[in-house]
C-alpha cells in the first residue's frame, strides 16, 4: 500500500532512529527503499544493521549533492499506491501511517496530505510545534503555499499517479534546498491538499541539515518563482507573487538579524529593494543589517 522513501547521506548518528520509526509502524503494509547516497562516515553499516525484507537498499556509487536526486530515484522503483517521505534524520509516530492511509482511503478528494510536526534538536529534544501548529484549512492550499512553505516533507503521504502526472522534484541547482518546496507547489496546481489530525512526526533541526548549506538561506526563497510564471500564472497575478516574495524576504532579514547573520539579513534586505524600491522597509532593513542591530 505504502512506499516508504528516505535518503541517506552523512546520517550516522539518526538514521538508526529513523528506520527504527518506519519498522514500528502499526500500519504494517509498507516497503521501506532506502537510498545511500554515497556517505563518507558510518551511516551503510547502520543501515544494514537492519536485516528486515521490506528494506530495499540502493547504494549509490557518487554522491547526487541534491536531496532530489535519491528521491527521484526511490520514486521510480516504487511500488505502493502511496509515495511516503521521510528524511534521514526525521522520525515519525508509531500509528503515522496507519492514521494518515485511513484519512486518504476516506477522503479520495486529497491525493496529498500532509502532518503537524514537532521540531526537535540534534539529541531529540522537543523544542516547539512547525509553524506553531497553524496551518490552512484543507482544500485549495496553492496561494498560502506560494507564500510559504508549511509543509515538512517528512509528514508527506500522496498518490503515486499524482507523483508521475507532476513529475518529480526539481533536480536543478537553483532549487537546491527548495525542491521540496517546488514539487509541492506543483502538486497544489491542480490537487486539494488534506490535513489528518495529530502531531505524527518529529522535524530535526540538526546542525549538520542540507538546510545550513550556505545556499539554502538564498535559493529557497520565493523570488526565485518569480521567474517561474508557469508555476502561478493560472492561479496568482505578478504584482501578487511579487509582494509574497517581499513579505518573505522581509521575514528572513528578521530573522538573520535576530541570529546576528547580519551578512544573510542584508542579503534579503536587498532582495526587498529590488522587488520594491519604493518601499521603504527594505532601506531600513538595509540600514539595520549595516549597523548591525539585531
Amino acid at each position: 500500500m505504502v512506499s516508504v522513501i528516505v535518503g541517506v547521506y552523512n546520517k550516522e548518528r539518526h538514521v538508526g532512529e529513523c528506520l527504527r520509526s518506519v519498522l514500528a509502524q502499526t500500519w504494517r503494509d509498507f516497503e521501506l527503499i532506502v537510498v545511500e547516497d554515497c556517505s563518507p562516515d558510518g551511516s551503510l553499516a547502520v543501515i544494514q544493521g537492519f536485516p528486515d525484507p521490506r528494506i530495499r537498499l540502493v547504494r549509490r556509487e557518487v554522491n547526487s549533492g541534491l536531496p532530489a536526486v535519491p528521491r527521484n530515484q526511490a520514486v521510480g522503483m516504487a511500488r505502493g499506491k502511496y509515495l511516503a517521505f521521510l528524511d534521514a534524520d526525521d522520525v515519525w509516530a508509531p500509528d503515522k501511517l496507519e492514521k494518515q492511509v485511513a484519512f486518504m482511503e476516506a477522503h479520495p478528494e486529497f491525493p496529498l496530505t500532509h502532518t503537524r510536526c514537532m521540531v526537535v534538536d540534534d539529541d531529540g529534544k522537543e523544542l516547539y510545534l512547525r509553524n506553531h501548529g497553524r496551518y490552512p484549512l484543507d482544500g485549495d492550499c496553492f496561494a498560502a503555499l506560494m507564500r510559504k512553505c508549511f509543509i515538512c516533507t517528512s509528514t508527506v503521504m500522496l498518490r503515486r499517479d499524482l507523483a508521475a502526472q507532476v513529475g518529480g522534484f526539481s533536480e536543478e541547482q537553483r532549487f537546491r534546498c527548495g525542491e521540496d518546496w517546488e514539487f509541492f507547489l506543483r502538486c497544489a496546481k491542480g490537487a486539494f491538499f488534506g490535513m489528518p489530525d495529530g502531531v505524527l512526526a518529529k522535524y530535526r533541526w540538526s546542525s549538520d541539515s542540507v538546510y545550513h548549506h550556505p545556499d539554502s538561506w538564498n535559493s529557497a526563497s520565493c523570488r526565485v518563482f518569480l521567474g517561474r510564471p508557469d508555476l502561478w500564472k493560472d492561479k496568482l497575478s505578478e504584482s501578487a507573487v511579487r509582494g509574497m516574495a517581499f513579505e518573505e524576504a522581509e521575514e528572513s532579514a528578521y530573522y538573520w538579524r535576530r541570529q546576528a547573520k547580519f551578512g544573510r539579513a542584508a542579503w534579503f534586505a536587498w532582495q526587498m529593494i529590488r522587488l520594491n524600491p519604493a518601499a521603504s522597509g527594505g532601506w531600513r532593513q538595509w540600514l539595520a543589517s549595516g549597523l548591525r542591530r539585531p
